[in-house]
């Protein structure tokens, strides 16, 4: 895709009359592009580790605690 567009506003910049060289970055690579676009990947690994430790283990055990509920809940209406 990225190519791809490089391509189209080479052709466009040519229509007009401009045939010098386009700086463009490298964003060859995942890592290229996010380093390119600002993303503080450091940073979001950090969050993302947080949320693996903290947030999930929360999330399970409230699911855990809602299941619970729902078979006893199931078992005393079934009597």
């Amino acid at each position: 895709m990225a190519q791809n567009g490089r391509l189209k506003l080479a052709r466009l910049l040519s229509s007009l009359g401009y045939n010098e060289v386009i700086p463009l970055p490298d964003i060859s690579t995942k890592a290229k592009a996010q380093e390119y676009i600002g993303l503080d990947m450091e940073e979001l690994e950090k969050e993302k580790d947080y949320f693996k430790e903290n947030i999930i283990p929360k999330w399970l055990e409230e699911a855990k605690q809602r299941e619970e509920k729902l078979e006893v809940e199931s078992v005393s209406l079934n009597n």
